[in-house]
């Protein structure tokens, strides 16, 4: 029987929306992918603003509040509002501020996609689970092969991984898709897929890790939310929210996540070669 009980904390609001999410109409997926990348604003938005950002009828965010067990949105707020209590507006409202004030100049989209940035970078070192990071340092760093994929806009921290791990003399592959060569045959006992892909997801790197998890090669997916396709294909998955300038998305907090990985990969790696 589903547990009607309203979660008592972000958290258990997480796991709540990861149980549920493929039961959800389309519409209130939508409520569901925007709590998670911007619940923390929840806390100051009215439901018809909060609505109006996730492109969806404040009645749709109406009915996804009640689908997770609250009575309303005010419900769903006040987990939000606890867990701002005491804390520094949020980098979001700070960059709206500055949206608000500036002049367009270059200067003040500095200043906006700046603010952004440390939202994002803020958010990976506070809401990353240290033992899901460990889990996905020792299974790349024992590869035999890592095999890097990501396309798009993904594409730019997939090629600096592999350029980074190559360093390390470890044996990676980039799957780059150039001239549509067939690359998911590749895998071999003893290799990894590290799959990077965000909303919307590229349709090519999802096809990889779900290849992949049926020949039982091990997948690490950096991705934005639990309701990405890749984290029912992944082993272990590391979740990123980039916040947004506009339209646009900076990747400061994949590439400082991609950092660490890399040097943490690198570092067990060339330790495991000295003991042997």
């Amino acid at each position: 029987m589903t547990d009607m009980t309203p979660p008592a904390s972000v958290e258990e609001l997480d796991l709540r929306i990861a149980e549920r999410q493929k039961d959800l109409p389309k519409r209130l997926q939508d409520c569901a992918s925007f709590t998670l990348r911007r619940g923390e604003d929840i806390a100051f938005l009215t439901v018809a603003q909060a609505a109006e950002e996730a492109r969806v009828p404040a009645s749709a965010f109406i009915r996804f509040c009640k689908a997770l067990g609250f009575s309303g949105y005010s419900d769903l707020q006040k987990l939000f509002r606890v867990q701002a209590t005491g804390r520094r507006p949020t980098y979001r409202h700070r960059v709206d501020h500055l949206r608000r004030s500036g002049t367009g100049t270059p200067h003040a989209l500095l200043q906006d996609f700046a603010a952004a940035a440390g939202a994002s970078v803020d958010r990976l070192a506070e809401r990353l689970d240290p033992q899901r990071l460990d889990a996905a340092v020792a299974l790349l760093a024992d590869a035999d092969c890592v095999h890097v994929v990501g396309f798009r806009r993904a594409f730019s921290v997939a090629s600096y991984i592999a350029y980074v791990l190559g360093q390390f003399e470890m044996r990676v592959v980039l799957h780059d898709r150039v001239g549509a060569i067939e690359t998911m045959r590749r895998f071999r006992p003893g290799d990894v897929v590290l799959v990077i892909s965000y909303e919307p997801y590229s349709t090519e790197a999802v096809a990889l890790a779900r290849a992949a998890a049926e020949q039982r090669v091990p997948v690490v997916a950096l991705t934005d939310t639990a309701l990405s396709p890749l984290v029912g294909q992944a082993d272990v998955s590391l979740e990123v929210v980039e916040e947004e300038v506009g339209a646009f998305r900076s990747i400061s907090a994949t590439f400082c996540l991609a950092s660490v990985l890399c040097v943490a990969i690198g570092a067990r790696h060339e330790r495991s070669i000295l003991v042997k």
